[in-house]
């Protein structure tokens, strides 16, 4: 595989100039990266980023790719011993798997580190799995870096407000007019400040948390795909699958069986 697609198109696996996979089957890893429903990040063994795939770049709202791929450089990162993620890329480059939960990201560092806009965000909370890949020989080819967002803070009290009541009561059936009470906006002007500031209607934010719930009950597979949604008070047909597909590009058996290769 050579140096490969490095444009603006937002659908495509985005490789370094000067990364191979050594093995026959690299074009269906770069395709399950594709379509892998979380953030991933690729380092080749010196550290460098090579690829990330489409739902990095939509996480994190990257416009020019030229930015990050080839330049960003995970070990010569002087930030990762202050937020706790030091130990895991150390691990990983020497060969083993390492998996943090609930880091606090601020902006500014994202800002820094990638020199993507991310406005209106202070801050993000993200499990972070890291692992390797090793050839059969042994050595590795590459780092992966999986990026799983919990939640992210604004920069506009009454926003965080609606978001922690919008996540604390997710299984309720959704209102408007209650998140706009409990924040003290009327429902014109908190539906109008939740879009400018998080880009999203509050329902469009309560129906994010209900599929990650969803994604998250997929895991158990003790339980069937109509039980898993159940289990998060939707109730799985037609309508609710397709919002499923829509947002993680996957249908719920697909999004299974692609987790089920991890």
């Amino acid at each position: 595989m050579d140096g490969i697609m490095h444009n603006n198109n937002m659908g495509s696996n985005i490789i370094g100039h000067n990364f191979q996979f050594p093995d026959t089957d690299s074009h269906l890893f770069t395709e399950m990266i594709h379509r892998f429903p979380y953030p991933v990040q690729i380092y080749s063994p010196d550290g460098t980023l090579v690829m990330v795939n489409s739902a990095f770049i939509k996480e994190f709202n990257v416009t020019d790719l030229g930015l990050i791929i080839g330049k960003s450089n995970v070990l010569k990162d002087p930030i990762a011993a202050e937020y706790g993620i030091l130990q895991n890329v150390l691990d990983a480059f020497s060969g083993k798997a390492a998996h943090t939960t609930d880091v606090k990201i601020p902006v500014h560092v994202i800002k820094k580190f990638y020199n993507v806009p991310t406005e209106n965000i202070e801050a993000f909370y993200q499990d972070i799995s890291t692992f390797p890949l090793k050839n059969q020989e042994g050595e590795i080819i590459c780092v992966v870096n999986i990026l799983i967002t919990r939640r992210r803070l604004y920069n506009r009290l009454e926003v965080d407000k609606a978001i922690a009541y919008i996540e604390a009561h997710w299984q309720d059936k959704f209102h408007v007019e209650e998140v706009a009470n409990a924040v003290f906006l009327s429902t014109a002007h908190f539906s109008r400040l939740f879009k400018t500031i998080t880009g999203m209607t509050p329902h469009d934010y309560y129906m994010d948390v209900k599929i990650n719930k969803v994604k998250d009950t997929l895991l158990d597979t003790n339980l069937s795909i109509e039980e898993a949604f159940a289990r998060c008070g939707i109730e799985y047909h037609g309508h609710y699958a397709n919002i499923f597909k829509e947002k993680t590009g996957l249908s719920p058996s697909d999004y299974r069986k692609q987790i089920r290769k991890r």
